[in-house]
């Protein structure tokens, strides 16, 4: 590979090599944007639209930034695993000049639910087969402000972006602590309406095909996914030399699958219980 790759080509090299060596002045950049988080360049190549997403260092008191986009690569990892989720295809990109951790995600197709304004009501049923998934990767900023995390395309397609505020992560960039836990009060804020956010929309979903598609995937193979994620980035980091990063990472990876494990038993006792409540309706 050379020192410079294009986004087009690391469609072609991700098997190889996560992180594809980028060099931002060779992107054709159309447009800039700044996130809670994260700085953004929004790049045509090719013909295709990808959003280049890089934490930014100001917003974060302690630690890598660029640990938050390997944080919410794994989150996109795991969510690919459920059918009936629909994600951005997502890669991970390395700034050689900035010595930073980047995220690449094909552009989607449609409007943000929030500018459409979106009937919850509709927006709930539409989102409902990963709810339960949402809930297990703590993902608290999965609707957004505004719905605006959430793409509405073609078909009635809503499409989860953005789940940088999963797993031990905040959206703006804190840590979660003890609040990533292994029992997860998630399934109290955010599906009761009274704590606002997600609950607003969850309340209207399908949670018994939410249920269905959680239960279709077994902890073996989230537990295989953190795994190959964790021996993929693990090389690449060790290749560029980063290795305070290469630390924290490993130090988050282990705690994360100690987590999810738990968190996926409580998850499937409350889908277990709402599955067997709508059969005895």
């Amino acid at each position: 590979m050379t020192m410079k790759t294009t986004l087009l080509e690391i469609r072609q090299a991700v098997r190889t090599a996560i992180l594809a060596e980028i060099d931002i002045e060779d992107v054709g950049d159309v447009c800039f944007a700044a996130g809670s988080t994260h700085v953004m360049k929004t790049c045509s190549i090719g013909g295709d639209k990808y959003f280049l997403k890089f934490s930014d260092a100001s917003l974060f008191d302690e630690g890598d930034p660029s640990l938050q986009i390997l944080v919410e690569y794994l989150a996109y990892k795991i969510y690919s695993l459920y059918k009936g989720v629909t994600i951005p295809k997502v890669d991970l990109v390395y700034d050689r000049d900035g010595q930073k951790v980047g995220l690449a995600s094909s552009a989607v197709k449609g409007k943000m639910a929030g500018d459409i304004r979106m009937d919850p009501k509709k927006l709930g049923k539409m989102l409902s087969a990963g709810v339960y998934v949402d809930i297990f990767l703590a993902n608290w900023d999965v609707v957004g402000t505004g719905s605006g995390n959430v793409m509405v395309g073609n078909k009635d397609v809503a499409t989860r972006i953005d789940p940088g505020g999963s797993l031990t992560y905040r959206a703006q960039g804190g840590r979660k602590g003890q609040k990533f836990g292994e029992k997860p009060g998630e399934l109290k804020t955010m599906l009761d309406p009274s704590f606002g956010g997600s609950g607003n929309v969850f309340q209207y979903s399908d949670l018994k095909k939410a249920g269905m598609v959680f239960s279709s995937v077994p902890f073996g193979a989230v537990e295989h996914a953190i795994m190959e994620t964790d021996e993929q980035v693990s090389d690449e980091l060790r290749s560029h030399d980063m290795k305070k990063l290469l630390s924290a990472w490993k130090a988050d990876v282990k705690l994360i699958a100690g987590v999810l494990r738990k968190r996926h038993t409580e998850v499937m006792a409350h889908v277990k219980y709402v599955i067997d409540d709508q059969k005895h309706r």
